[in-house]
């Protein structure tokens, strides 16, 4: 067997727990590419086989790279650096010939853990990315310590960990914060569902087909009802005639929002590759990180490309008043022709009615009382979309009632413009907050009424009134459903899961919001409450210095342990045997103060002759690693640490003298 052999597996291992992480997002040419030559890798330290020449590897490095760039394009981000990352730890065993080579493998293998944070911020994954560093550190000590054990590497590991973490705490508590996530790590975390600028007919129905979570909620009071809870996203004015479009308005002045029944809550918004945030209807006022216009949306800068946090109020009884001339007009715009039948019964009802509420409850009244139905599967409709949906199917989702009414109500001479965003959510039942997914998506309807304002209508209600009160789940018929919502043929263990879930998801969350969103504005909050702010340059420098001191003080501690005398429980053969005596005592066999180690296992072999063989034992080995000349080996000490593991005496009555 090669002197290497025992290393290569160990730097391997540490590389396959380090990778395991990116397994379900490399290609899968990538998990074969590292299975195959890591595995070849150790053989050859094995068997001694030859490993491949300095051409050979030159090639693979080349068609690696190509492969990555094929898989990746020619953008090299988060998820292509890993899969390069991934493909040069693949051959790095193959040119492990010096110790050299070990050591550089074994950084790697760091840099590999470094990478999961390209795609995963939270509590499983930081402990996870735990175990690969304690893995890897202990792969490290064996490159440098060959003799000992698996064991003691792994402890001395843990140990090392331990030493560092005060000056993660002083390090993650005081250095400078910028927006980002917990590491300040750009991510690449792509939605892969999520309001676009366009509604048409099948979007939002699509959107229910996915569990993935769109945003978290924390309440700073009760949740409200589950009916109250609308998340206003986008807001659509223009229709084409089948889709309606969101467009970049120009701002115009606002009036002071007036109403009631405040709600303050926090929310976690996961990434979804555009700019609008989301609120509950209707904020009062925007967050730092973003805008309020006009149409009460919620905007950033730049697009939501990694998890946000950001703090909100939001009134749940409110009249917007007056609507700007320009907003009205765009509110009651409609293409030229097209839909006729739906254009002909909006003028009749604006001919009877009496005014707009009147409207509004007409066309109410007709989804409510005729054949209209809730569903995820509705039948392809033709060229005049809103005809064909109220008047020949009569079967769709919320986007086909939301536009279909609004449509209505414009031909009626009623401002009205759709809302997409989500209604409802899960409740925790562990927090006080709700978890809000993609399929909550939602649309609905606003109407601007004299006196009343922008007021929210949504036709889902009318319909499918179980789908606000209840969930999607709810609201469709069996079998309908996907089976995450409805439990499927697990139906009866969905209970149980719920309770793991919503236990799992509270300690998720609050790792989330105290750590994970740690950010500049949480590390200003926090030295503000010690007299540093962070907002002049004294402040900047305070903060500084306090770091410096922490660490002095933290190296000051550790240098004192380092230089201090030894102590007689430091030494690891006398400790092990102090256990091993301390179980006897347990036993009623404690050892005298004049005895020594063999005088002590004579007497309690007389008295115990069952334990006799194993007491000599354990006491020779003890006498011969205590008092023989030269340094203990690691790998015997184990085994001495082993065996007064296993030793276990138990109590019962000594022979009697005969």
């Amino acid at each position: 067997m090669r002197p290497d052999a025992g290393q290569v597996p160990a730097l391997i291992g540490a590389l396959t727990v380090a990778i395991l992480p990116h397994v379900l997002r490399l290609p899968l040419w990538i998990v074969g590419w590292c299975a195959g030559l890591w595995g070849y890798g150790a053989l050859a330290a094995r068997y001694g086989w030859r490993r491949p020449g300095r051409g050979l590897r030159t090639g693979l490095t080349l068609a690696g790279i190509f492969g990555v760039m094929v898989s990746f394009g020619h953008t090299l981000g988060g998820e292509a650096f890993g899969g390069l990352l991934a493909v040069m730890a693949g051959l790095k065993p193959l040119e492990m010939t010096t110790h050299r080579d070990r050591m550089v493998t074994a950084f790697m293998a760091y840099f590999i853990v470094i990478t999961a944070l390209f795609a995963y911020e939270n509590l499983a994954m930081t402990l996870y990315m735990g175990l690969s560093v304690l893995a890897t550190t202990a792969v490290l000590i064996r490159l440098n310590h060959p003799g000992g054990t698996l064991r003691s590497h792994l402890r001395l590991s843990g140990v090392i960990m331990a030493q560092a973490l005060p000056l993660t705490i002083i390090l993650f508590l005081l250095f400078p914060r910028i927006q980002g996530s917990l590491w300040g790590v750009p991510r690449d975390s792509q939605a892969t569902s999520g309001f676009s600028d366009t509604l048409s007919p099948g979007r939002i129905s699509r959107m229910v087909q996915s569990d993935e979570i769109a945003f978290h909620a924390r309440f700073q009071e009760e949740v409200p009802l589950r009916r109250q809870l609308y998340w206003r996203g986008i807001v659509f004015y223009d229709f084409n005639g089948r889709d309606w479009q969101w467009r970049l308005r120009a701002p115009v002045d606002m009036d002071d929002l007036s109403g009631t029944d405040p709600a303050t809550y926090a929310i976690g918004l996961e990434p979804h590759q555009d700019r609008w945030l989301f609120a509950l209807d209707l904020p009062a006022e925007a967050p730092d990180i973003a805008r309020l216009f006009p149409d009460y949306t919620l905007m950033r800068r730049g697009k939501v490309r990694r998890k946000i946090h950001y703090r909100l109020t939001s009134l749940m009884t409110y009249n917007t008043g007056p609507v700007h001339l320009r907003d009205r007009e765009a509110a009651l715009a409609l293409p030229e022709g097209g839909n006729p039948r739906s254009r002909a019964l909006a003028r009749r009802w604006a001919e009877e009615a009496e005014g707009p509420q009147e409207i509004v409850d007409a066309a109410l009244r007709m989804i409510r009382e005729e054949q209209f139905v809730y569903t995820l599967s509705p039948p392809p409709l033709g060229e005049d979309v809103i005809d064909g949906f109220l008047f020949d199917t009569r079967r769709g989702y919320c986007e086909h009632y939301a536009s279909s009414f609004a449509f209505l109500m414009r031909a009626a001479g009623v401002p009205a413009r759709v809302v997409g965003g989500y209604q409802g959510g899960t409740r925790n039942r562990y927090g006080n907050y709700i978890i809000v997914r993609q399929s909550d998506a939602h649309a609905w309807v606003e109407v601007w009424l004299e006196g009343e304002g922008w007021v929210r209508t949504d036709p889902t209600a009318a319909v499918a009134p179980n789908r606000i009160e209840q969930g999607v789940a709810a609201a469709l018929s069996p079998g309908e459903a996907p089976d995450f919502l409805s439990g499927g043929r697990f139906r009866d263990a969905v209970p149980l899961w719920q309770a793991i879930g919503d236990g799992w998801d509270a300690v998720n969350i609050q790792w989330d919001m105290w750590f994970a969103g740690y950010a500049f504005e949480q590390q200003r909050s926090l030295l503000q409450k010690i007299g540093i702010d962070l907002r002049s340059w004294k402040g900047s420098v305070g903060a500084l210095l306090a770091a410096m001191a922490l660490i002095a003080l933290v190296a000051l501690g550790f240098g004192l342990r380092l230089f201090r005398k030894p102590s007689a429980a430091e030494d690891p053969v006398r400790e092990i045997y102090d256990r091993f005596c301390r179980k006897l005592a347990r036993v009623g066999l404690s050892r005298l103060s004049h005895q020594g180690p063999t005088a002590y296992a004579e007497a309690i072999g007389a008295r115990r002759p069952d334990l006799e063989a194993s007491i000599r034992d354990i006491t020779e080995r003890y006498v011969r690693l205590r008092y023989g000349a030269g340094e203990v080996d690691e790998t015997v000490l184990e085994r001495f640490r082993q065996q007064v593991r296993r030793f276990q005496p138990d109590r019962r009555s000594e022979p009697r003298n005969q």
